[in-house]
């Protein structure tokens, strides 16, 4: 009988020695082909991967040198404005991001402390604290249905972030590419871990 639970797999602290999947799963990252590893270091994977990918195909990677270097020109006129103002709100929205980082961490605390929710008369909002399981898919597993021809490897590599992207998954199922139930077969889950998240909501709703 089948376990349907989620399992753990492709743990972000192992450190990786071979490749996890595609066709040259099982190698040894020093017998990875060159173009290979240049070409999945050009998706967003994950970083032990890339970390482990570096030392096979960098120099394949597209990044400039030499004289392709030298062919890149200077921005100009409302380029350069254009670029300045998105690197200003590029800032400004990281910095942003790290202030609601820390403010949420403050008020999980806070609650924490309090043993349960509060609510914001100002607002009208009860604030809490819910707890929600982060799953994901293992590449490993997923990667099967391209070894049954159901998926190509450019295809499979629009998933790789830390882990499969179940969004991209679900955008397969839409597409046709792929069934939900040949999806669950997999039994590829990966709970990640348990996040702790603030919940906003209206008085009216609870």
């Amino acid at each position: 009988m089948s376990d349907s639970s989620p399992r753990l797999g492709y743990r972000p602290t192992a450190k990786l020695e071979r490749m996890p999947f595609g066709k040259y799963k099982g190698l040894l990252f020093g017998q990875v082909p060159t173009e290979y590893a240049a070409w999945l270091l050009n998706r967003d994977i994950d970083d032990r991967l890339r970390q482990a990918l570096k030392g096979v195909g960098a120099e394949a990677a597209g990044q400039p040198s030499g004289d392709a270097a030298a062919t890149v020109h200077a921005p100009v006129g409302d380029e350069a404005g254009i670029i300045a103002d998105f690197l200003t709100a590029r800032e400004q929205a990281a910095a942003a991001k790290r202030r609601l980082s820390d403010l949420r961490e403050q008020l999980i605390s806070l609650l924490d402390k309090r043993g349960g929710p509060c609510v914001d008369e100002a607002s009208g909002q009860r604030i809490s604290i819910e707890e929600r399981p982060r799953w994901e898919y293992d590449p490993a597993v997923v990667h099967r249905l391209v070894d049954d021809g159901r998926l190509n490897e450019l295809q499979f590599a629009q998933a790789l972030v830390t882990s499969v992207d179940k969004k991209v998954v679900t955008g397969w199922v839409q597409e046709g590419l792929v069934t939900e139930d040949q999806v669950a077969e997999l039994n590829a889950r990966v709970v990640t871990r348990m996040l702790r998240q603030v919940c906003v909501k209206p008085l009216a709703s609870r």
